[in-house]
């Protein structure tokens, strides 16, 4: 068996050797940090320290395994100095442009990430709030009736470690942190799609960036003959919500980020005894994409790639320690500091209940599935057809819909990412193979099928393209940011946003919450 140093000395110094133990441990680190800085700073340290060295102890655990000792050199990639530092730059510049840090014009999500940053920035953990010191009299009158004390109860593992730069150098710093974090993150998933990929291609960066169902039809068809049911870009139908790569981008980037790392890793992890572990580190970062992610986790232990095995030894490669601890203690964890809130879930049901007629949602069903998910399984279906993994999206893409949680229904939007991912990421392999060998289609059916697939990229850039027009276009004109509309959850400027902060990001009541009564720090 050859080492990792014998497969970089016969690579040379004009590429950059990337191994399926490399970008597990790399990606594994990355994920895992945030954690870790959530265990020492919002547990007491009899709880956080032992629970931070379990955490550790699985991942060299994971790395040592079997399935790390063995395939996982078998096959590398190596990628031309060249493509990595362009990879770099354009990890850079598309944080840069999505607002992360807020140093262009930002999209509505961001005025609650900056006031997120800045109080976990500049309270101690756990961050609670003294609500009497709120100064703006609508926003004081409001909490007269409240609780005295709130605690920031949200999934911001992601901020932590620029929010832990932040304390330190102060709120510049912070934002810098951050925009390097998250460009670290978008780097990491330019390089897993190229190990998915088997091969260079800048097909990664541009479907990571443009993908998004072709939401251009019902947005055209709105624009000609307007009909009732369009509320936005993206919610062309009531109720029902993918949304594409590059909002996602700008809006929930602590959630999409870890997720996309998470989803790579589970298609190129070649030892599924520690798939738990990868699986449930996306708990801390986004508890509806963890949802989303389970199917896929399933379908992956049956992929051929996957090694899992067959029978009983499959079955056996599940319940292994690594995956049941790991499971449990994220599930432990993360699950009691969710549920010290639960305000967010409170509009919840049946799809087609919320419908004034509830069959309206067939019409309405059918037209979100033929946008959003049948062309890329139209696309897709001959070569992956058999993969498990992609029967599992499909599936999910095809469930979800069904059930609704939250007005705008987070539970689509985030729920639908790591499946959506999946369908991208066989995108991009079959791009990139096609681009590689450069072959001209000598059938008419086998054009038509090339044409209507290009045709399908060119529209699915439409909602990039058209976020992209509002951010630079704003930026260009110098308009005003609402970034600091909150300025912090602590002492709010604008009270339009007290619904929305009052549901998602604060607890009332937490001190009888298990976590805060048992883990948290006091």
């Amino acid at each position: 068996m050859r080492s990792e140093e014998a497969i970089k000395k016969k690579a040379g110094l004009g590429a950059l050797v990337m191994t399926a133990r490399t970008y597990y441990i790399l990606c594994m680190s990355f994920l895992m940090i945030p954690v870790l800085i959530f265990c020492a700073g919002y547990l007491r340290p009899y709880i956080g320290i032992p629970m931070a060295l379990v955490f550790i102890a699985l991942l060299v655990f994971a790395v040592r395994g079997p399935g790390y000792k063995s395939s996982a050199l078998k096959e590398f990639i190596k990628l031309p100095w060249s493509y990595v530092i362009v990879c770099i730059v354009l990890a850079l510049l598309l944080s840069f442009v999505t607002g992360i840090g807020e140093f262009v014009y930002s999209l509505e999500d961001h005025v609650y990430r900056r006031a997120m940053l800045r109080d976990l920035i500049s309270y101690d953990w756990p961050v609670i709030y003294d609500m009497s010191t709120q100064t703006n009299p609508v926003v004081a009158a409001f909490f007269a009736g409240h609780a005295s004390k709130s605690a920031l109860t949200y999934y911001f593992t992601y901020f932590l470690p620029a929010a832990l730069i932040g304390k330190i150098g102060g709120m510049t710093a912070g934002c810098v942190a951050l925009l390097i974090w998250n460009s670290i993150g978008i780097f990491l998933i330019f390089l897993g799609m190229t190990v998915f990929a088997k091969r260079p291609s800048f097909a990664g960066p541009f479907i990571l960036v443009f993908f998004a169902g072709l939401d251009a039809i019902p947005n055209a068809i709105n624009a000609v003959c307007h009909y009732d049911w369009w509320l936005w870009m993206e919610g062309y139908v009531p109720y029902l919500c993918y949304v594409a790569n590059f909002t996602e981008l700008c809006d929930v980037f602590h959630q999409i980020i870890p997720c996309f790392i998470i989803v790579l890793l589970l298609m190129t992890q070649p030892d599924t005894r520690s798939e738990g572990l990868t699986a449930s580190l996306l708990f801390a970062y986004s508890p509806w994409a963890t949802i989303g992610i389970l199917p896929l986790a399933i379908g992956a232990f049956f992929r051929k790639e996957g090694g899992a095995g067959k029978g009983i030894t499959a079955v056996r490669n599940i319940f292994t320690p690594v995956n049941i601890l790991a499971a449990g203690s994220m599930l432990l964890l993360f699950g009691s500091f969710y549920m010290s809130n639960s305000g967010s879930i409170s509009f919840q049901g049946i799809a087609w209940t919320f419908y004034d007629d509830p069959l309206q949602y067939i019409p309405a069903y059918l037209i979100f599935i033929a946008v959003e998910v049948l062309p890329y399984f139209l696309i897709l279906r001959g070569r992956y057809g058999r993969d498990p993994v992609f029967a599992a999206a499909c599936l999910t893409l095809l469930l979800l819909p069904v059930y609704v949680v939250s007005e705008m229904n987070d539970f689509n939007m985030r729920g639908s990412m790591p499946a959506l991912f999946v369908i991208q990421l066989l995108l991009t392999s079959v791009v990139a193979e096609k681009a590689h060998k450069n072959e001209i289609p000598k059938k008419t059916g086998d054009r038509i099928k090339t044409v209507l697939a290009a045709l399908a990229l060119i529209l699915m850039m439409f909602p990039a393209l058209l976020n992209m027009f509002v951010i630079f276009g704003n930026e260009i004109k110098g308009s005003p940011n609402n970034v600091e509309a909150i300025g912090s959850y602590g002492n709010i400027v604008d009270e339009s946003y007290l619904g929305h902060i009052t549901n998602n990001f604060m607890a009332e009541g937490y001190e009888d919450s298990f976590f805060y009564k048992y883990l948290a720090r006091q």
